[in-house]
C-alpha cells in the first residue's frame, strides 16, 4: 500500500469516528398532556426553563409537543391552560437522549358562583 493510500486511509478513519459525535451536542423533551379525564388537550402552554434560556411551544391536536435540539441538562416544565389547573415538573435532559414529561391538568371549579 502506497504512503498516500496509507494516510487517505487514516483520514478517512479518523473522519468517521468523529462523525457520531457530532450529532451529540443536544437532547430532546417531549410528552404528552391531557385533561383530566384523560382527553389530549390541544393548546397548552408549555414552556421549558434552564437557568436563564426558556423556551416555548403549544400542544397540538393530540396533546403532544417536542423540544428539539436542548442543551443538556435540568429543565422546569410549566403546563398552563386557560380554566385548568397548571402543573410544573424536572426533566433531565441528556446528551443524545429524550426526557419524557407527561402531564395531567385538571379543570378548575368557580366556587364563588357554584358553575
Amino acid at each position: 500500500m502506497s504512503k498516500a493510500v496509507r494516510i487517505a486511509a487514516l483520514i478517512l478513519i479518523c473522519a468517521m469516528a468523529v462523525l457520531p459525535l457530532s450529532g451529540q451536542t443536544a437532547g430532546h423533551i417531549r410528552g404528552t398532556v391531557v385533561n383530566d379525564d384523560g382527553k389530549p388537550l390541544e393548546g397548552v402552554q408549555v414552556d421549558a426553563t434552564q437557568s436563564s434560556a426558556k423556551r416555548s411551544t403549544k400542544t397540538g391536536k393530540d396533546g403532544q409537543f417536542r423540544f428539539s435540539m436542548v442543551p443538556p441538562g435540568t429543565y422546569i416544565v410549566h403546563f398552563s391552560f386557560p380554566k385548568y389547573s397548571e402543573v410544573e415538573k424536572r426533566a433531565n435532559v441528556r446528551l443524545d437522549g429524550t426526557a419524557t414529561v407527561d402531564a395531567k391538568l385538571f379543570r378548575l371549579t368557580n366556587e364563588a358562583g357554584g358553575q
